[in-house]
């Protein structure tokens, strides 16, 4: 039986600004919900108590805030949460479970942390609300449990509308007063008769032009006219999807923030720069619903439709549209083990069940390599339902910019043996992508590559001795770590920048490197460090390196990593796949997508690409149902489309590459993965599993709009389509969890690592064809 989740504290309008918490109503685990208006910036929330306090604030319109006990800090930055100064009633919730803290704005999740400590950790006596007076507070209350994410939805204040229509046309007055909206949303709950049917769901007459929302046969399209022909149109979107399915779908049109924005049924389906409301087509006479202008009527039914002075945000439109909510939990947070950074996910389902999470543990600061960057993991035995504590498995010395590190790590795993596989780049300190050398370290007997400041070269041998590139022995001896030393003495470290250690003797090459390490036991222990570099990376080579996020193993036992790299000139780029087929033990590079390729007329070839436009970075793989392989890449092709091409012999050559139409492309990180379907599904489709496929979609100016999209015929078409989140989103691994859902660890790229988990019903219920 659940515990009952009563109120410690409540307070209705007007809600006192100061309110004291006796010690007998603090708990470790509950909730807040906090109901008000705001016009401008200012502290909202803040629980102060003598271990810790607990703030938020409203800040450029957003949430902003912390959470802080005597040796942990947690940035609640929530950049999403906009529009929370205009004016109209928002609800802020906080649940602290056993995941972390959770905040939700209006109903749905906005931000997640790791760190869960509440009124009793913090020992909270003060509660100071809103202590300048100037938001309009309407409620108050404290939960002694935490509530669930539906009971979030049910605290939450529907948004009010502007006007509602109990007509198929406003009345007079109520269009003349539509006429000073400058910004807005238009609402309806339609259905067409049949496949093919549609027409208007709403439009206006100005004086000066009209607008029109409407059903087409292809998806929803808003348009705004403007001059005395009104034939010309000023602004648009359309989102592409089959909406005339004959069932009931909540539709929603957004102006403001410099943007409109089309949702159906809560997700985002469409977007387009440039706003355009009922105040840019002058005097409004006439406001219809379910019909045009002339008359001629929707095939099919609005039930209900709204007008709406405020932008809604896009939680305020699932609010409205009952969208269900999803669980997120917290792997990798700033302020995690004390870290500024954590990003690059990796994720996989191994064959027992156990799921691995992966990151970049960026220590000190939050940039790429050259930084000092750990390589960390965590381990969930439940199905990813909860995950053990952060294992460090690869650490370098240094620190900062002078660190050494590891970065965008790829798990895979052999499941004929049931070894798991960890591979991932390692610079030494001072180095990274933009600043390593030509060539691969390593002698052409394998024999790792060693060097001094005054311009002299050596050799470690395999036991740690280091010779004379002429074969004569010396003083010096490296251990595993890359301690050096002379005669006995410490002789600094063979991986750190020049100038760190003043014992200083012998450095790596400063170079790129590619490492693996593997366990035997589900990832409970892993074994040290080995470098494969010299296997795979030409001399010619300056930078190489993983697609980060997950491998594939074909069908014949094949072991496929995405890699990428670039040759002497630094600039352009190729990908490619590493092959072993003995389980890791040797490794093999395969041919590039760019070699022997023809571009705008040219032939063109990996070992010497200048046009960039021909560039492949990251990359991500999938085995189609014929054996083929597909690869999916990150570029930069003027076409704004992610490139693809498919190998006939497991990854060693590839065929031509095409730009997908249907999956957009802003230069960044790919991943997609085979899922197996259930059997209902299975039966309806005719095929036992499917590609799913995730990136960043559109630059908003940062990246963002994060969708997934699902094929069920090796990605010749994607069906199903569906924004997870319309904001902040960059990088992404999926895996498919032991229940069937598919796990979604994904990056706020400046504020962790965050694990969803999604029914495939969440994707296959989207009627969007593109986003």
């Amino acid at each position: 039986m659940s515990e009952k989740i009563d109120a410690i504290v409540t307070a209705s309008s007007p809600v006192p600004t100061s309110i004291k918490l006796e010690a007998g109503a603090r708990t470790a685990r509950g909730s807040l919900i906090l109901t008000f208006a705001a016009t401008v910036d200012g502290e909202l929330l803040t629980m102060t108590g003598d271990e810790g306090l607990f703030s938020l604030e409203i800040s450029g319109g957003r949430l902003d805030g912390f959470t802080k006990t005597k040796d942990q800090v947690r940035h609640i930055d929530a950049e999403d949460t906009l529009g929370l100064d205009d004016g109209t009633l928002h609800t802020l919730g906080i649940t602290v479970d056993d995941f972390g803290t959770h905040v939700f704005v209006d109903g749905y999740e906005a931000f997640t942390t790791s760190l869960d400590v509440w009124t009793e950790q913090l020992e909270v006596e003060d509660i100071s609300i809103d202590p300048a007076g100037i938001f309009d507070i309407r409620k108050f209350t404290i939960y002694n449990s935490p509530l669930t994410s539906h009971a979030q939805v049910a605290e939450a204040v529907a948004p009010e509308p502007f006007v509602e229509f109990a007509a198929a046309e406003l009345s007079q007055r109520d269009a003349r007063r539509c006429g000073g909206l400058t910004r807005g949303a238009l609402r309806a709950r339609i259905r067409a008769r049949g496949v093919g049917q549609g027409g208007t769901i709403i439009a206006a007459q100005g004086s000066n032009g009209r607008l029109e929302l409407e059903l087409t046969a292809g998806g929803i399209q808003y348009t705004v006219f403007e001059g005395v022909s009104q034939e010309k149109p000023i602004a648009s979107v359309f989102g592409a999807g089959h909406f005339d399915d004959g069932g009931w779908h909540d539709v929603i049109l957004t102006s403001g923030r410099g943007a409109l924005v089309l949702y159906v049924d809560g997700y985002q389906i469409g977007q387009a720069p440039g706003a355009a409301f009922f105040d840019q087509i002058g005097d409004i006479s006439r406001v219809t619903v379910g019909m045009n202008l002339e008359g001629s009527r929707l095939f099919g039914e609005a039930q209900t439709a709204a007008i709406y002075s405020t932008v809604l945000s896009d939680h305020q439109v699932k609010r409205l549209a009952g969208v269900a909510p999803l669980e997120t939990q917290t792997l990798f947070d700033t302020g995690l083990k004390g870290s500024a950074s954590y990003r690059i996910p990796s994720l996989l389902t191994l064959e027992s069940g156990v799921v691995l999470a992966g990151a970049d543990q960026r220590v000190s600061i939050a940039n790429d390599s050259p930084n000092d960057i750990n390589f960390v993991l965590r381990r969930s035995l439940d199905g990813g339902k909860t995950f053990e504590d952060v294992q460090t498995l690869i650490t370098y010395p240094g620190e900062g910019r002078l660190g050494a590190s590891v970065i965008d790590s790829v798990l895979v795993q052999d499941k004929q043996t049931g070894r798991v596989l960890v591979l991932i780049d390692h610079f030494p300190g001072g180095i990274g992508q933009p600043n390593c050398a030509v060539g691969t370290g390593y002698t052409v007997d394998g024999l790792q590559e060693l060097h001094d400041r005054a311009g002299n070269h050596y050799v470690r041998q395999a036991d740690g001795r280091v010779e004379t590139q002429d074969g004569e022995s010396t003083d010096f001896e490296v251990d595993q770590e890359g301690n050096v030393t002379e005669n006995g003495k410490p002789r600094g470290n063979i991986y750190l920048a020049y100038g760190v250690d003043k014992n200083e003797s012998l450095f790596t090459a400063r170079t790129s490197y590619l490492q693996m390490i593997y366990s035997d036991d589900d990832g409970a222990t892993w074994s040290d460090p080995i470098d494969i570099t010299s296997q795979v990376k030409a001399d010619w080579m300056r930078f190489f390196g993983t697609s980060p996020g997950n491998g594939i193993q074909l069908a014949n036992g094949r072991i496929l990593i995405p890699v990428y790299y670039n040759h002497e000139e630094g600039i352009t780029f190729s990908c490619a796949v590493i092959y072993t087929d003995d389980g890791g033990k040797t490794w093999h590079l395969g041919e590039s997508p760019n070699d022997n390729r023809e571009l705008f007329g040219e032939k063109i070839h990996s070992r010497n690409l200048t046009d960039d436009r021909g560039s492949l970075h990251e990359s991500a793989l999938v085995e189609g149902s014929d054996g083929s392989v597909h690869v999916y890449m990150r570029n930069q092709h003027p076409s704004g489309r992610v490139a693809h091409s498919v190998s006939q012999d497991h990854g060693e050559t590839w065929g031509p590459v095409d730009y997908v139409e249907q999956l957009t492309e802003i230069f960044s990180q790919p991943n997609c993965i085979r899922i197996t379907l259930d059997p209902v599904t299975a039966q309806k489709r005719g095929v036992d599993s499917a590609i799913v496929f995730a990136n960043a979609s559109r630059m908003l100016p940062f990246r963002g709009c994060g969708v997934l999209r699902l094929s069920f015929d090796d990605g010749k078409t994607w069906p199903h389509n569906k924004v997870f989140n319309p904001r902040h989103y960059v990088y992404q691994c999926m895996a498919q969890l032991p229940d069937g859902d598919i796990a979604l660890l994904w990056e706020r790229e400046t504020q962790g690592l965050f694990l969803t988990r999604l029914p495939i019903a969440w994707l296959t219920e989207s009627r969007s064809t593109i986003s």
